[in-house]
């Protein structure tokens, strides 16, 4: 199984999950001009280093892989 999976959640709303542990899920939804992020299952997002990292692979990943799903 992949680390990052990419699965789409409805109208300009598309899923990112994280499959090792800590598992983790962030919903982007598109807005006109930006996007939001909703990130489920980390204890500390902005704070806790290893977790910090963790985003920071899958900002990565989606640059890389899903260009066109966001503006990262």
């Amino acid at each position: 199984m992949k680390k990052f999976e990419i699965k789409d959640a409805g109208e300009n709303k598309w899923m990112v999950s994280h499959h090792e542990i800590p598992k983790f899920t962030c919903l982007f939804e598109d807005k006109r001009f930006s996007h939001q992020r909703t990130i489920t299952g980390l204890s500390d997002p902005t704070g806790n280093p290893t977790e910090v990292q963790l985003l920071l692979k899958m900002e990565q990943w989606l640059k890389r892989y899903h260009k066109d799903k966001t503006d990262l």
